[in-house]
C-alpha cells in the first residue's frame, strides 16, 4: 500500500519552518542558533564530532516537530515515505488559494498540495512561491552534517541528501 493509501496528511496553507530535530520556529537559521551543535573547538566549521546525537531517523520522537505540535500519531516521513511520493506518484506544478505548489496524485487517485514554501537561512525566507523543501525524519547516514529532504521546484522533483540541519524547512506531517 502507497503512502497516499495509507497515510493521511495534515494541510496547512504555507506553514512553519523548522531546523532539523528542532520543534520551534525561531528568527535566525544558521550554525550559531541550530540547537544540536556546539562548536566546541571555536573553529566556526561544524566537525563531525560537535553534533548531539539525537538519532538517525527522530519520526515519532521528542525531536519531530509534526509529532510535538499535533500529537497522536502524527509525524515527520521518512526519506523511504518521501522516495515513495517522488517515484510512484503523478506531480502537477499547480496553483491554489494563490498559493504554487505540486499537485501530487498517488495510484489510487489520492491527491495532496505541497505548497512551494521556500525555506529559511539566516534570518530571510527565500524562494517562497518557487520551490519547496521538505524535511525527512532521516538523518544522511554518510554524514550526520545533513539530512535528507523532498525538494521541487516548476519544471522538477527529487529527494536529497545533503542538506545542512540549520536551514529552516517545512514539514508535511503524515499519520498512520
Amino acid at each position: 500500500m502507497g503512502l497516499l493509501q495509507r497515510r493521511c496528511l495534515f494541510s496547512r496553507r504555507i506553514g512553519g519552518y523548522y531546523a532539523w530535530g528542532e520543534t520551534e520556529e525561531k528568527s535566525d537559521y544558521s550554525w550559531d542558533t541550530y540547537k544540536y551543535w556546539t562548536d566546541k573547538d571555536g573553529d566556526g566549521y561544524d566537525d563531525s564530532n560537535e553534533y548531539i546525537n539525537i538519532g538517525s531517523d527522530i519520526s515519532g520522537t521528542q525531536y519531530d516537530v509534526a509529532h510535538v505540535k499535533w500529537g497522536g500519531s502524527w509525524r515527520m516521513p521518512s526519506l523511504e515515505e518521501i522516495q515513495e511520493l517522488n517515484n510512484r506518484c503523478t506531480w502537477q506544478w499547480t496553483t491554489v488559494n494563490g498559493v504554487n505548489g505540486y499537485k501530487v496524485t498517488g495510484p489510487n487517485g489520492n491527491s495532496i498540495f505541497l505548497p512551494a514554501a521556500g525555506y529559511r537561512y539566516g534570518t530571510e525566507l527565500y524562494h517562497e512561491g518557487s520551490v519547496g523543501y521538505y524535511w525527512s525524519s532521516s538523518l544522511n547516514e554518510d554524514s550526520c552534517d545533513y539530512a535528507c529532504y523532498l525538494y521541487f521546484n516548476s519544471y522538477s522533483h527529487d529527494w536529497y541528501y545533503w542538506r545542512s540541519r540549520f536551514y529552516g524547512h517545512a514539514v508535511r506531517p503524515v499519520c498512520n
